[in-house]
This record gives structure tokens, sequence and C-alpha cells, in this order.
């Protein structure tokens, strides 16, 4: 099991928030919100240093529109640079875009669309529609936050960490999407001690 945060702990930039955690968490998801000029640019002048970190790394595709999305995953997958997985809302029309094989797509709080990869977020699941058995074998990366039963995103809570326990497994990324450096990280430190057998 990989455990990873979001590069969006204190503010958008992927290089600042990577060099925060490394040495604490395994990966760190990068964040595009969008895909346009302003935003290729700043991810072009932060990848050479990323790649020169002690960890691994996830995307987040765009969430605004499925060609800017596709758009962030061809330049990615064209870029060399290495990734885990990339994750993808089932935005309006991404069924008709072919998409790198390194993609998994997330289910929303009122959306759940299968494809062979899937992310699973739990409490979109706890807030809205439940996942099928089906989806269980096919789930790659885990995200995981604090639920208070109208929001997620919250700091880790007990009672979350407990249903996601079963879906703690050896092979899994999961990723902490909590904007929040201590918080964060105070997640990882807790799911750690919870898969941790016993001395």
């Amino acid at each position: 099991m990989k455990l990873g945060t979001t590069s969006w702990l204190t503010g958008e930039n992927f290089l600042d928030n990577a060099r925060l955690v490394e040495g604490r968490v395994d990966f760190v998801e990068l964040l595009v919100y969008t895909w346009d000029r302003d935003m290729r640019a700043k991810v072009v002048s932060w990848l050479d240093a990323l790649a020169g970190l002690d960890l691994e790394y996830t995307l987040h595709l765009p969430t605004d529109a499925a060609a800017g999305a596709w758009e962030a995953a061809r330049f990615f997958a064209e870029s060399g640079f290495p990734l885990l997985n990339m994750t993808l809302h089932p935005l309006p029309g991404w069924r008709d875009l072919a998409w790198p094989a390194l993609v998994s797509v997330e289910n929303l709080i009122d959306q759940v669309e299968f494809h062979p990869r899937f992310t699973f977020d739990l409490t979109h699941s706890l807030l809205g529609r439940p996942l099928p058995d089906h989806y269980l074998p096919h789930i790659v990366e885990l995200h995981l936050s604090g639920f208070d039963g109208r929001n997620d995103h919250l700091p880790l809570d007990d009672a979350t960490l407990q249903r996601a326990l079963p879906y703690l497994q050896e092979d899994r990324l999961v990723c902490f999407e909590i904007f929040d450096l201590d918080e964060a990280l105070g997640a990882v430190d807790k799911v750690r001690g919870a898969a941790s057998p016993p001395a």
C-alpha cells in the first residue's frame, strides 16, 4: 500500500507542496484543476524538479471539461513523466475520447460509471451513491478524507477510518484528499498505524 497526499496543501504550487511531504509519504497527487496555457506553463516549470524528489506521483485530471482533461492526460502521457495513476471524473463526453491506459475513473457523489480501472472516493460514496460490489476488484486508488455526515475533505476521523479499513489493501494507492498539511500528514500516520500489525 502506498500512501499519498494531494498537491494542494498550501496553495497550487506542486513543487512547494511536494517538498513539504517528501520523506513522509510515498506519492503526491498532482491536482490539475484546469488545463489552459497558464496551467500548462506552470506544470512544465515544475516537472523536472518534481522528478528529482524522492517521491512518486499520481495525477488528478481537470474537472471542468472532458476535452481539457484529455489534453492534460495526453500531455503527461507524452511527457515521459512517471505516474502511478491518472484519476478522471466522469465528465460529459468522457466516453467519446481515447484515454491513456493509466486513466482510472472516479465515483462522484451522484454519479458512478464503470471503468476497468477505478478510483474509489469513500466519502463520495458515503454522501451519495454506494459503489456496486462488482466494482471492487477494479479499484486501483482510494481517495480518503474525514466525513461528518454532510461534508467530506475533512480531517480523517476514526469512524471514517474504520469504514476505510476493508479497502486498505497491499496493492492499493491511498490518497488523502485533505487540503491542510498537518491534517493530511496526521491522516497518513493514522492509517499507517491502523494498517500495521501489532508488535
